[in-house]
């Protein structure tokens, strides 16, 4: 049984801290890895960009029967080092995949939704065309370029499931991304200020849902590709309404005027499907719970389940 003692890189991060919280709360043995030991005396450490050695990951993974990994560079608004981020991105998959065919490991991979040809489809299926479009930047060509190296080492015999989630938030997320930027905004009694296109609509999905839903293809050993999504899209708009609401503070001025208007576009709507008939998963975290868990800082929610950090 691969849940008896499952390996987690990144997990320190955003995603990794709401998986390792959900994989403790259902008594599984978690073997914590992360770049460094910042954030969690007990995690490993592994610098991603490095390659280990069989020896190195038999040390870092002892007795595991699989390994999520979480651990990736994500892009930043500034300029980023490409060639680190292939190694951490890409490279490491290819070492971690190599090294648990030879130790029959399964291995969960987060990836993204990105690696859609169009992103802007409504209701993308796992079946639906991958392929670069640009959106994520060089880091959405790595998140692709993985997914393709594991795909030929699972054609190699490795026990492998992906996952793509929409676009994730929850405790943790970078203070960048925009989730963040309104919650603080609205927190603090600012006010957020819109800029057209406001009314482009995206699937929001919390962290907590997509550990959910990595523990139910833990326990039925489902070695598939998932999409992970709240079934829900909501407007720029109704996101920075929604953080208003959250906080109990906060107001929105819209600069209507300020660009040409178009029409507005929806992406990540992600069909789920998949993971609600196979593993019985139903996200559980509706957008003004999960905005209320990162202003409360709860990492986990699963039941009456909470963890604060």
């Amino acid at each position: 049984m691969v849940l008896n003692r499952v390996g987690l890189t990144g997990a320190t991060g955003m995603l990794g801290r709401h998986i390792r919280a959900a994989l403790e709360n259902e008594g599984v043995q978690v073997i914590a890895v992360a770049r460094g030991r910042a954030s969690s005396s007990e995690a490993g450490t592994w610098d991603l960009a490095k390659w280990q050695s069989p020896e190195q990951l038999d040390a870092l993974f002892p007795d595991v029967r699989a390994v999520v990994h979480a651990g990736a560079m994500v892009q930043t608004s500034g300029p980023i080092d490409q060639g680190l981020m292939f190694d951490t991105n890409v490279r490491a998959c290819v070492n971690l995949g190599e090294w648990a065919i030879s130790r029959k490991v399964a291995v969960v991979h987060i990836s993204s939704p990105t690696v859609y040809t169009d992103i802007t489809s409504t209701r993308l299926d796992e079946e639906a065309p991958t392929g670069w479009s640009g959106l994520g930047g060089f880091y959405g060509l790595t998140k692709l370029l993985a997914e393709d190296a594991l795909g030929r080492l699972r054609q190699q015999g490795l026990k492998l499931a992906m996952v793509r989630p929409s676009s994730l938030y929850g405790l943790g997320l970078p203070a960048s991304k925009m989730v963040s930027r309104f919650l603080v905004s609205a927190r603090e009694g600012a006010t957020i200020e819109l800029t057209p296109p406001v009314h482009d609509r995206i699937d929001f999905v919390h962290a907590a849902d997509v550990a959910l839903a990595i523990l139910a293809i833990l326990r039925a050993e489902a070695w598939e590709t998932f999409n992970i999504a709240s079934g829900r899209t909501v407007s720029i708009r109704e996101l920075a309404e929604a953080c208003v609401s959250a906080a109990g503070r906060g107001s929105i001025l819209v600069h209507e005027a300020a660009t040409r208007q178009r029409d507005p576009i929806t992406r990540y709507a992600l069909n789920a499907g998949r993971a609600k008939g196979l593993l019985g998963w139903q996200p559980q975290v509706d957008l003004e719970r999960g905005l209320s868990m990162m202003l409360g800082e709860c990492v986990y929610q699963g039941g009456s389940g909470l963890a604060r950090h």
